[in-house]
C-alpha cells in the first residue's frame, strides 16, 4: 500500500476536472443558443460559417437597396405621371385652338397662357424632382458619352493612345414605286433633329415606275431635308441616310408619309444603325510600374482633364490637388495584365467606361454615345457587374421633349402643336415604361434575394446554431457524471488511510 501517491485520487480528479470542462460547454451552448462560442469548438465549422455570414448580410443589405432603388424609381415615375396629365391637357388646348370658331387676339391668347403655364411646370417639375438630394429628371441620371480625350504621361515613355473609330448613324428607307411614270410623289417626312426636337418636312419629286430610278429621285429631294451633315444614296429601290460623323446621336426618321399625286402609298421605314463603339486604346505594354517619390508621379493618365495617378499599393504618393489615386499590386517591372484590370476596375468606379483587353486600357469615345451613365443600384452580395443595376432617366425638361417652342396662338399654331405634343407623350410613357420595368426587376429581385437568403441562413444554423434538446440531454449525463466523479474523489481520498490499521 502506498501513500505518496493516490493513483485512484488522481484518476477521479482528471474525470472530474473533465466533466466540469464538458459542463461549462454545455452551459455555455445551452446560454448562448450557438453550438460553436469559438474557434477551438469547431475551426473548419467556424470559417464555413464566417464566409456564409458576410454573404447573408450582403444579400440582406441588397434587398434594402433594392427597395431603396424602388423609392427612387416610384419617384421619377410619379412625377412623370404628373407631366403626363399636363402634355395630354396641352393636346385638349391644342386641339381647341385648332378649332376654327376662336379669336386669335382673344381666346388663342388666352390658351396659350394656360399652354405657357403648363410648359413651365413641366420645367420646374423636371428642375425639382429628386430622391434623397439626387435629381431625377433634369439630365443628370441620363446615360452619357464616353471620353473625348485622354492624354498620359509615364516617366520618358509615354503610354501609347490610339482612337479606333466606328461606323456612322445610318438609316434606310423603302418607297413604293409610282403608279405611272412622271407621277408628282409627295414626301412628308417627321423625325427628331440632334437636339431630340420633333420636325416636320416635305419634299416632291417625280416619280417612276422603277424602283432604281424612283429611289434616285427621291434621294435628291431628300438632300434638301438633311443638310451636310449626311449622304442621301440609292442603292436599287432603297434609300440610306448615312452621317457623315460618326455616332449614334443623330436625326432619325420617327414617320413618313408617300402621295402618289395625292393618294397615300406604303413607304417603309427601317431602324437605325451604328457601328461598334468608338474607343481609345491606352498601350500599357511598354510602361513600366515605378515607386519611388518623383517617378510615380509621372505615372498619369489623363481623361477630358481628369487626372488619374498610377502608384504601387502600398507607397505613399503626394496627390496634387484634384489627381485622383489608382492603386495596382505591381512595385516593378512593364505592366502586367492582372495591373490593367486593376486600373480598368478603378476607372469604373469614378464613372469611366473602362476595361482592360490584356495590356491595353480600352477606354469608350464620347462620339459612339454608347456609355453607360446614371444611377447604378448594388442590388447583389458580390461586385460583379450582374450584381449592379443602372437606372438612367433622360432629362425632362420642354426642351428634351420638344415642346420648349410651342405657340398655339394661331390656328396653324395649334395644328401643328397637336402632333409634336403626341410624340412628347410618346417619349415620356416610354421613359415611364423603362421606369416601370426597372422597377418590376427590383421586385423580382428582391424575391430571389429573400429566397436566397432565407436558405443561406437555413445552412449557416446547421453549422452554428446548438441543438437545444440534443445540448440538454449531454448536459444531464456531464452534470450526473460530475457529481459521480466528485463522490468517486471522495472515496478515493479515503483509501490511503487503510495504512493506518498496519501501524497500530
Amino acid at each position: 500500500m502506498r501513500i505518496q501517491h493516490n493513483i485512484a485520487a488522481l484518476n477521479s480528479y482528471r474525470n472530474l476536472t473533465n466533466n466540469n470542462s464538458a459542463v461549462s460547454k454545455n452551459l455555455e451552448k445551452l446560454s448562448s443558443g450557438y453550438k460553436i462560442n469559438r474557434a477551438g469548438d469547431d475551426a473548419a465549422g467556424l470559417a464555413i460559417s464566417e464566409k456564409m455570414r458576410a454573404q447573408i448580410t450582403g444579400l440582406e443589405t441588397a434587398q434594402k437597396n433594392a427597395n431603396d432603388g424602388i423609392s427612387l424609381v416610384q419617384t421619377a415615375e410619379g412625377a412623370l405621371t404628373e407631366v403626363h396629365s399636363m402634355l395630354n391637357r396641352m393636346v385638349e388646348l391644342a386641339d381647341q385652338s385648332a378649332n376654327g370658331t376662336y379669336q386669335d387676339e382673344v381666346d388663342r391668347e388666352n390658351l396659350q397662357k394656360e399652354m405657357q403655364s403648363l410648359k413651365d411646370e413641366i420645367n420646374r417639375i423636371s428642375e425639382s424632382t429628386n430622391f434623397n438630394g439626387i435629381n431625377l429628371l433634369d439630365g443628370s441620371l441620363a446615360a452619357k458619352d464616353g471620353a473625348a480625350t485622354v492624354n498620359t504621361t509615364f516617366g520618358n515613355t509615354a503610354a501609347a493612345v490610339t482612337a479606333s473609330g466606328g461606323a456612322a448613324f445610318s438609316q434606310e428607307i423603302t418607297l413604293k414605286t409610282a403608279a405611272a411614270d412622271s407621277n408628282e410623289q409627295t414626301l412628308n417626312v417627321k423625325y427628331l433633329d440632334k437636339d431630340g426636337n420633333v420636325q416636320n418636312a416635305t419634299v416632291t419629286f417625280t416619280g417612276s415606275t422603277t424602283a432604281a430610278d424612283n429611289a434616285t429621285a427621291a434621294a435628291k429631294a431628300l438632300e434638301e431635308v438633311f443638310g451636310d451633315g449626311y449622304n442621301v444614296t440609292a442603292n436599287g429601290g432603297k434609300i440610306t441616310i448615312t452621317a457623315k460623323n460618326k455616332g449614334a446621336d443623330q436625326t432619325q426618321i420617327i414617320g413618313l408619309e408617300q402621295l402618289d399625286k395625292g393618294n397615300k402609298v406604303t413607304a417603309t421605314i427601317g431602324a437605325v444603325t451604328a457601328g461598334k463603339a468608338d474607343v481609345f486604346e491606352v498601350d500599357l505594354s511598354s510602361v513600366s510600374v515605378t515607386t519611388a517619390k518623383g517617378e510615380y508621379q509621372e505615372n498619369i493618365i489623363e481623361i477630358d482633364g481628369q487626372k488619374f495617378q498610377i502608384v504601387a499599393r502600398g507607397s505613399n504618393p503626394d496627390l496634387e490637388t484634384g489627381v485622383k489615386a489608382i492603386y495596382v499590386d505591381q512595385t516593378s517591372g512593364n505592366f502586367n495584365e492582372d495591373s490593367v484590370k486593376n486600373i480598368a476596375d478603378q476607372l469604373k468606379e469614378y464613372g469611366i467606361d473602362a476595361s482592360a483587353d490584356g495590356k491595353k486600357l480600352k477606354i469608350s469615345k464620347s462620339t459612339d454615345g454608347s456609355a453607360k451613365g446614371g444611377l447604378t443600384l448594388q442590388i447583389g452580395d458580390t461586385s460583379d457587374d450582374f450584381n449592379q443595376l443602372t437606372v438612367s432617366v433622360g432629362a425632362m425638361d420642354t426642351n428634351s421633349l420638344g415642346i420648349a417652342n410651342l405657340d398655339i396662338s394661331t390656328q396653324a399654331g395649334a395644328k401643328a402643336a397637336v402632333d409634336v405634343i403626341k410624340n412628347a407623350i410618346n417619349m415620356v410613357s416610354s421613359t415611364r415604361g423603362d421606369l416601370g420595368a426597372i422597377q418590376n426587376r427590383l421586385e423580382h429581385t428582391i424575391n430571389n434575394l429573400s429566397v436566397t437568403t432565407e436558405n443561406m441562413t437555413a445552412a449557416e444554423s446547421r453549422i452554428r446554431d446548438v441543438d437545444m434538446a440534443e445540448e440538454m440531454m449531454a448536459y444531464t449525463k456531464n452534470n450526473i457524471l460530475v457529481q459521480s466523479s466528485q463522490a468517486m474523489l471522495a472515496q478515493a481520498n479515503q483509501i490511503p488511510q487503510g495504512v493506518l490499521q498496519l501501524l497500530q
